[in-house]
């Protein structure tokens, strides 16, 4: 009788942080298992079939582009994005939204410090130099890459942030549609000039995600997509 009840608030309580958690828990643990599977396949060395093909075509367009990718790259790197970041805390605090703060520190703070933690720990190399284009290789690690996963984790941070604050609809769109463009563009750009793999890329989004959307899930449970703030 006992293991009954037991098993019943179990699945009621269940029930109810899936119903909280409706499409952050989704979306944490979709970002997760891809990236999980991205992971392993590097480490056996099966991800040339993925990488190189995508490689030669984006070096393909070298030339026309490299104003653009050189301003993506440099608006993307850990420190243009955590000074971004400090500055908006500064912010929050003065105006007495510590809880916004909080939320942004942990979430975009934390998307550097997890990259930090997963690039140390898988230790993949760098492509090769002659890849490499206009720019010198880095010394750190090359999984999963570190100016993607600080800029995407920082502006999906700053999105949420948006909808918080219950700004209109349209500024938010915008927000969205251009925080992800650049975000895409960091990522492309890295690969343009070399000094990653488009499996580093493609992880540095997929681990990004994952810790956002789980801060997110986890300080504003019910804030889902097309509802009011």
């Amino acid at each position: 009788m006992q293991a009954s009840r037991l098993a019943v608030a179990t699945a009621y309580l269940a029930a109810r942080v899936v119903r909280r958690l409706s499409w952050s828990l989704p979306l944490c643990l979709g970002a997760t298992v891809f990236f999980a599977r991205l992971a392993s396949e590097m480490r056996e060395g099966e991800l040339d079939v993925f990488d190189e093909p995508i490689q030669r075509w984006v070096v393909g367009m070298r030339g026309a582009p490299d104003s653009l990718m050189m301003a993506c790259t440099r608006a993307g790197g850990p420190l243009p994005m955590m000074l971004l970041t400090l500055a908006v805390l500064v912010i929050l605090v003065i105006c007495r939204q510590l809880r916004q703060a909080r939320f942004l520190a942990l979430a975009a703070g934390g998307s550097l410090l997890l990259n930090v933690l997963l690039r140390e720990g898988f230790r993949r190399a760098r492509p090769g130099e002659t890849w490499v284009y206009l720019l010198s290789t880095p010394a750190l690690p090359s999984f999963p890459s570190g100016h993607t996963m600080v800029s995407t984790g920082v502006i999906a941070s700053l999105l949420v942030l948006l909808w918080m604050r219950g700004v209109p609809r349209g500024v938010r769109i915008t927000a969205l549609v251009s925080g992800a463009a650049f975000a895409i563009g960091v990522g492309v750009s890295r690969v343009y000039f070399g000094v990653h793999y488009p499996s580093d890329v493609l992880g540095a989004w997929l681990a990004a995600t994952a810790w956002v959307s789980a801060v997110t899930g986890w300080m504003y449970p019910r804030l889902l997509p097309g509802t009011k703030p």
